[in-house]
């Protein structure tokens, strides 16, 4: 018995073109525009052969025409493109899935891989001879290589006498005939075998590989050939026309002795390809010189692109996306799936839903996502892409560009983060300026007030408001001081006056300074022994990096000793200043000695956030370092690395921020 098929499609030409390959091989064909056909389907069918449009749609969605599907139990053939394929096997259609557009050939390799073998065994029907008469080795190979397929007895002749000897001795069933062949062109071939009783009635197909104008169609007419068909890769064209004549091919007369000269028309036919072959090389030429340029935009290109051909499925990546990647070319699998398959595992969904929308509705797909760089790590991109359609809409290509942009984000987000970091320490700025000019206000004003009063003034009492002010004016000149060194100290490195210094008399004269806030704060400064530490260093320099540790250490210390120790080495000072306070966070130490750095929330401990990045800058100009021990909870050790021979170029070059 016949394998019965049942074919579902929207598009009338493109169903009867494949109900004709189907039955030229003995089959049954059913056809169907909607999948309604399944329910309404007598006989089961051996095999359902779907066309990924309005009618797959149908299928997905409605649950009757699913559940006779399921019913029916028998192999379902999907013909879709692969971003279908990807929304169905989403939704859990069970099917084997062909690609999209489908060769007439592919079709009927498919159908068989799901026949059962019963149905294929020959049920004593001949199969049809095609003879082709062709010249040109690659296309006698190409057009074997599309009738392969058929399983049709298929007679080879490498011109048209060759071809009219083969004919007489084995009636062919129809003739495919080029008609630029030396000798016997098709033309001639043709009309001998029109006059030759037993072969009057074969269909002759004429061939050329340029489209026929209205001059070849009227002669291939009065050659008495049954039609003129361009030769094409595809070869659906050719196909289509031959299983027309084998199935409904008739009497088509010959030519008269009169019809006009097959020689001139050939003459015709060759002068017009010359003109072509002129226009293809100018075309070549064109193209050539567009690929160059194109090659030149792409590898100067920052952007990586992407081609996507849904037929072949195939998706191509320039060099630069590759290496945007970590990738070499044989590392890439050069599929869709390959590159779903880099995705980030969130951002999966998404960017196949927008390929999907785009090639579907024709949304712009414009996406954001993350690509998995070859040493594992991923990289932020935006992709943007336009798909190519055919005549009746479909999508058959697809094209775009990537961009990285993980070090524009990487930027931005460093931007955003400085610019909250100075807004931060304006506002702190603000306040801590603030705060000596308010206590200089309310001490002027407390003695304007006693000079104006009319009762008696004690002069003690206008000197202590007086030296009052004129700390929060010294406390005042301090803070803009910093600010000005730091702006200085951020351009370039710190102008040193070297000379011979002991270390140990600048850290009393340090500690003396200190003393006063020590007191308010509770604090005792322990010195252990000084050693004399004798080397070429900026006294003042190196009073502020002192001042600066012992000002931090008492701030996070209060109520709590600080030490203070000094060690001379032969090249090597090492000055270490021990608080007893909160400590630091791990995560908080690497950052420390940056500008507007703070181990602590600004709310609960003022400062400018300023006082370690002086301290890095002015010792790292000395050609030292600074370094910190801390445990949370139990203090910070701060320790100060200092060549004694002091850094002779220090004054010159700029320090690494």
């Amino acid at each position: 018995m016949k394998p019965s098929i049942l074919l579902i499609s929207g598009a009338p030409q493109v169903r009867s073109l494949q109900k004709l390959a189907l039955e030229s091989q003995g089959w049954q064909v059913q056809e169907a525009d909607t999948v309604a056909a399944i329910t309404a389907w007598g006989p089961r069918p051996d095999v359902i052969v779907l066309e990924a449009s309005t009618p797959l749609e149908g299928l997905a969605t409605e649950d009757a025409p699913r559940r006779a599907l399921e019913a029916l139990g028998v192999p379902l053939l999907v013909m879709a493109s692969a971003a279908e394929q990807e929304q169905l096997t989403r939704q859990k259609l069970r099917a084997v899935y062909l690609g999209y557009p489908l060769s007439l050939g592919g079709l009927l390799e498919a159908v068989r891989m799901v026949l059962p073998i019963s149905a294929l065994s020959p049920d004593g029907t001949q199969s049809p001879t095609v003879l082709v008469a062709d010249d040109d080795p690659v296309s006698r190979k190409l057009l074997m290589l599309l009738l392969a397929p058929f399983h049709f007895n298929v007679l080879l002749a490498t011109d048209g006498t060759a071809a009219l000897e083969l004919a007489r001795r084995r009636k062919p069933d129809a003739v495919l005939a080029d008609v630029l062949m030396p000798g016997l062109d098709g033309f001639r071939l043709c009309l001998a075998l029109r006059k030759e009783p037993r072969l009057t009635h074969v269909p002759v197909l004429l061939t050329h590989i340029g489209t026929p104008d209205e001059l070849d169609l009227r002669m291939a007419q009065n050659v008495g050939a049954n039609g003129f068909v361009r030769r094409t890769q595809e070869g659906d064209e050719i196909l289509g026309a031959l299983l027309r004549e084998l199935r409904h091919g008739g009497f088509s007369p010959a030519a008269a002795e009169q019809s006009p000269s097959v020689d001139e028309h050939l003459h015709g036919m060759v002068r017009r390809l010359e003109r072509q072959v002129g226009l293809l090389t100018q075309a070549e030429r064109a193209v050539s010189e567009s690929e160059e340029r194109y090659r030149l935009i792409v590898s100067g290109s920052f952007d990586g692109v992407w081609d996507w051909d849904l037929r072949r499925r195939s998706f191509w990546c320039s060099p630069r996306l590759l290496e945007m990647l970590g990738l070499e070319p044989e590392d890439f699998l050069g599929t869709y799936e390959g590159f779903v398959e880099r995705l980030h595992p969130e951002d999966r969904d998404a960017v196949v839903n927008a390929l999907s929308t785009h090639l579907e509705h024709g949304t712009p797909y414009d996406a954001s996502f993350r690509l998995r760089h070859a040493d594992g790590s991923y990289r932020t991109c935006m992709g943007r892409g336009r798909a190519q359609r055919d005549v009746s809409g479909r999508p058959v290509r697809m094209a775009g560009i990537i961009d990285d942009v993980t070090e524009r984000l990487r930027l931005l987000r460093e931007t955003q983060e400085a610019v909250r970091t100075r807004d931060e320490f304006l506002s702190v700025a603000a306040h801590e300026l603030r705060t000596p000019l308010t206590a200089l206000r309310l001490r002027l004003q407390g003695v304007n007030q006693a000079l104006r009063a009319e009762g008696p003034w004690s002069p003690e009492r206008i000197s202590q408001a007086l030296g009052s002010a004129d700390r929060q004016v010294g406390r005042l000149a301090s803070l803009v001081d910093t600010l000005l060194d730091v702006s200085q100290l951020h351009s370039q490195a710190p102008r040193l006056q070297l000379e011979e210094v002991d270390l140990a008399s600048v850290v009393r004269d340090a500690v003396e300074h200190s003393e006063h806030e020590a007191v308010r704060l509770g604090c005792r400064l322990v010195l252990a022994s000084l050693p004399s530490t004798l080397g070429r260093w900026d006294r003042v320099r190196m009073t502020q990096v002192i001042r600066h540790l012992l000002a931090n250490a008492m701030k996070f210390g209060p109520g709590k000793p600080v030490e203070v120790v000094l060690q001379s080495e032969s090249d090597t000072a090492v000055l270490e200043v021990r608080d007893h306070g909160i400590g630091i966070a791990p995560e908080r130490v690497e950052g420390l000695f940056q500008r507007f750095e703070r181990a602590v929330s600004v709310r609960h401990y003022g400062g400018l956030g300023l006082g370690l990045y002086r301290v890095r800058r002015i010792v790292e100009a000395h050609g030292g370092a600074v370094t910190v021990d801390s445990v949370p909870g139990q203090g910070a050790t701060f320790r100060v690395h200092l060549p004694r021979a002091g850094a002779v170029r220090a004054a010159l070059l700029p320090v690494q921020a």
